[in-house]
């Protein structure tokens, strides 16, 4: 029996491709660089601002380019309006379903974890997630399995019973390596071929299908 549920948050709960990709194309335009159009970008994602925004750059910048670049997109980004961003249809309804439910439903994301705090607050503060796990320093990033070993740690809920839900190959990968079944979301920026490839446990084309893996 599932009593967990952990999601992806870009591309998985929230929308953010339009956001991701203006904010970087301001930074990148202010600095002389080529910009992206959304499609590029749904390429760029899934492993964290840092390497989306070295995707977006010529091949060969440097590190301290990068590094310099990195926080005028994050401010920027902020500053757009965090609380402007929004859910996947269907999202609401299901978290709903799965907390009156009884099952615990948490958040495991490459985003930073300040980033992740802000997101999960602002836009889904309705819920109270058992934890939210973004980038954080000294800590390694999906697909590593080590968030989804904190997670059950937190929530007390063993791997066993927990589903891991996400849209890119990381979170497919990072829920086999962690021995967590997965749920690849067709609603987000990864591919259907990739997540199959990958040997997902199940795809699922609308929020609402979760529900019936538990």
């Amino acid at each position: 029996m599932i009593k967990s549920v952990v999601f992806d948050m870009d591309g998985t709960l929230l929308d953010t491709l339009d956001i991701i990709s203006r904010t970087n194309n301001r930074i990148l335009q202010k600095h002389g660089f080529p910009v992206h159009t959304l499609m590029e970008y749904k390429g760029f994602v899934g492993d964290g601002m840092r390497m989306l925004l070295r995707r977006a750059l010529p091949a060969g910048t440097s590190d301290d380019v990068i590094n310099g670049l990195l926080p005028e997109v994050l401010d920027l980004y902020h500053e757009e309006g965090v609380g402007t961003i929004p859910p996947f249809p269907g999202i609401r309804e299901m978290l709903s379903e799965l907390v009156k439910r009884g099952v615990k439903i948490s958040i495991l994301t490459n985003k930073e974890h300040k980033y992740a705090l802000l997101n999960a607050e602002t836009i889904l503060g309705e819920f109270t997630f058992d934890a939210v796990i973004g980038e954080r320093p000294g800590k390694p990033l999906k697909p590593a399995p080590d968030g989804l070993f904190e997670i059950a740690e937190i929530t007390k809920v063993p791997l066993s019973q927990t589903i891991y839900a996400g849209d890119m190959k990381a979170d497919i990968l990072t829920a086999k390596n962690a021995g967590v079944v997965s749920a690849g979301c067709l609603w987000g920026f990864g591919r259907k071929e990739d997540l199959t490839a990958l040997g997902a446990d199940f795809l699922i084309a609308e929020p609402s299908e979760l529900l019936c893996l538990l």
